[in-house]
């Protein structure tokens, strides 16, 4: 499963590495939780997928040209209200008659600036669906505005604030939109495969529980994360607990020849470190004590890649086992728990909050 995740994450980041990989944004990975199948019926699209089915009975368009409106796809109302006074019925008809002809020209102007996809971001009207519809365009609702931006972000659309014809410089571009049915969820997928690389791309999880497809996800964050700090710093550590532990034994070490009381800060510290060997000894269900001081054994004689072996007791070579830490992770979690630690040292008065109103709980009736 591992190796299998690992593969669908990478091939994603690799998809949307700019030129300048210090410029990676984690947020163009999407992930689309979707339940049905197994782990391994995942897959990367080239693409964004949108949980959503479209307005309209249209649903596949090739060689897309889209347009992103930002408001309600209707006519503009006026701000204040007024009032009609209708007398016959064909006043009637020619009222409703010139409102539709407005929205036959509207759509028409739209239809003939090249668009066949319509995103709406708020609501449809019938009437704009119906015409839409007459004229081939795909219309889609996508209320989510983060979720509009990345369409525009794939597509090279411009998310337009007015209802009407774009310009040509505001239309984006996929080369399929459709809506397929996946584990019985109408999924929008925008595919630009002619790219050589997107700008979004998505991982499309499949699974039984909804807990397990949380965790997937989870993963999936995590290792899109670490490519991010990749991108800055390509360096590595033994995982495991190896590099806490040969921290742990260099600070011993130093307690042993710092003179005064700054020694006992120095060894706490070090015995703070051996939380994580300790913990992932505990969860691997090991004795802890013995364990932490075969790996202890282990450094000693040279072994410093050696950590905990959660497979069985004892402790292996965490870089022939590919268990590794990121360094940047590393130092910056012992850097913001260090802040942490000395921020509460320096306090001097804490301040005890009293519960406020009520009768007092130990007071006994007619005191």
């Amino acid at each position: 499963l591992e190796d299998f995740l690992t593969d669908l994450v990478s091939r994603a980041c690799v998809q949307i590495l700019p030129k300048d990989p210090t410029q990676f944004n984690v947020d163009n990975v999407r992930v689309a939780k979707i339940p049905g199948m197994a782990v391994f019926d995942s897959f990367l699209l080239n693409g964004f997928v949108l949980t959503r089915n479209s307005e309209g009975t249209i649903k596949h368009v090739d060689d897309a040209k889209i347009v992103v409106f930002g408001t309600e796809v209707d006519l503009s109302a006026t701000e204040t209200k007024g009032n009609v006074l209708i007398k016959s019925a064909d006043e009637l008809m020619n009222y409703s008659k010139s409102e539709e002809e407005a929205m036959e020209k509207c759509v028409k102007e739209i239809k003939d600036a090249g668009v066949n996809v319509m995103v709406a971001q708020s609501t449809v009207s019938d009437m704009a669906l119906h015409f839409a519809e007459r004229f081939k365009i795909m219309v889609i609702k996508c209320p989510s505005k983060f979720e509009c931006a990345r369409i525009c972000k794939l597509t090279g659309a411009t998310s337009l604030a007015r209802f009407g014809a774009p310009l040509p410089e505001e239309v984006g571009q996929a080369d399929r939109v459709s809506v397929d049915e996946i584990g019985g969820t109408p999924c929008t997928t925008f595919v630009r495969d002619s790219l050589e690389s997107t700008k979004v791309a998505t991982i499309v999880l499949r699974s039984s529980t909804s807990n397990q497809l949380s965790d997937l996800q989870r993963a999936v964050d995590d290792g899109v994360n670490i490519f991010k700090q990749m991108t800055k710093d390509g360096r590595f550590v033994a995982g495991g607990g190896a590099c806490e532990l040969r921290m742990a034994a260099s600070l011993k070490e130093l307690a042993e020849k710092t003179p005064g009381l700054e020694q006992y800060a120095i060894r706490k510290y070090a015995e703070a470190l051996e939380t994580i060997p300790r913990t992932l000894a505990e969860n691997a269900g090991q004795d802890t004590t013995s364990t932490v001081s075969n790996l202890y054994a282990a450094h000693a004689q040279g072994n410093l890649n050696h950590g905990i072996n959660i497979e069985q007791p004892g402790t292996k070579d965490m870089l022939e086992g590919m268990v590794v830490d990121h360094l940047v992770t590393k130092r910056e979690s012992l850097r913001l728990a260090s802040q942490s630690a000395i921020t509460v040292l320096r306090v001097d008065t804490i301040i005890m909050a009293k519960q406020a109103g009520g009768p007092d709980p130990n007071r006994a009736p007619g005191d």
